[in-house]
């Protein structure tokens, strides 16, 4: 590294390429200046002029030649630079050759073998932050971060979107009666149940202890109310998953962004508003918002 360190020192040429072509220039001139000295010393100077005539351009085509060969091989080291810059600017995932082996061709190899291996590393950390820890669906990190996001989206685009929020019923009963551990049980499997039956475009998230959303884009009032019926009959299930002989049940507060919405918080609100009128009515109840 010493040549490299002192190379890196000077100011000019201030490029990595440019202090090649700097090493380049003066090598590729050391013959012709060494003729030179010989003429001089010899006091042959005048008769040499047409040697010297041929030697200096040939070496001035010689030096153009490497140049330029030295800025082609160079673009291995350009390219490599430009992906690793890109992918911490913008995330764009580099698409470099990988079939050369010599050192230059290790780089772009290497340089692209490491950042997809930190792509996959990345996204299994998002989906570790971006999950709940029991029940391995959207957490409310999920939902402040890309959940509402979308939400917003759709009501300014003037979309329909469907809310769904959930809780389990006498949940503390259960945890009361059979224990933590079973009370943990019948959260995996009321999640399980719930997944299974929403549509493949809706998104599950565990807002709390007991607590589920359902964020439905582009859902119809007509399609909210269908599967806010459809989970509340399936909910049962979960009962036999968690080895209980308790009857759960939940209750559904359903919602449909409306035009007067200012943002999430309204339609969410409304949701949860409905919600506590399923319980007063008993519980085992999906209420929607009309």
């Amino acid at each position: 590294m010493k040549i490299y360190s002192f190379m890196a020192s000077l100011k000019w040429p201030a490029s990595f390429q440019g202090k090649i072509f700097l090493v380049c220039f003066v090598s590729t001139h050391v013959p012709l200046l060494s003729l030179l000295a010989f003429f001089v010393v010899r006091s042959e100077l005048g008769a040499s002029l047409p040697v010297l005539g041929v030697a200096t351009l040939a070496t001035l085509l010689g030096t153009g030649l490497a140049f330029a060969a030295m800025a082609a091989m160079m673009e291995p080291i350009r390219r490599s630079g430009r992906a690793l810059s890109d992918y911490l600017a913008q995330g764009d995932f580099p698409d470099l050759p990988t079939d050369y082996t010599d050192e230059a061709g290790q780089l772009m190899s290497n340089v692209q073998r490491a950042v997809a291996t930190i792509d996959r590393q990345v996204g299994r950390l998002a989906d570790v932050a971006l999950s709940d820890d029991m029940t391995g669906v959207r957490n409310r990190r999920w939902l402040n971060e890309y959940g509402i996001p979308m939400f917003e989206d759709y009501r300014k685009a003037g979309k329909g979107f469907g809310l769904l929020v959930i809780d389990l019923d006498q949940f503390k009963s259960i945890n009361d009666t059979y224990g933590h551990a079973v009370g943990d049980q019948v959260i995996l499997a009321t999640a399980d149940v719930i997944g299974e039956n929403i549509r493949a475009t809706d998104h599950l998230v565990r807002t709390g202890g007991d607590e589920f959303c359902v964020l439905m884009p582009s859902a119809s009032s007509s399609e909210v109310a269908m599967v806010a019926e459809r989970l509340r009959r399936a909910a049962g299930q979960s009962s036999g998953a968690a080895g209980l002989d308790h009857q759960v049940t939940v209750s559904i507060g359903a919602a449909n962004l409306r035009r007067q919405d200012q943002g999430f918080l309204d339609t969410y609100r409304r949701a949860d508003t409905f919600l506590y009128k399923a319980k007063q009515g008993g519980r085992n109840n999906a209420a929607i918002a009309s």
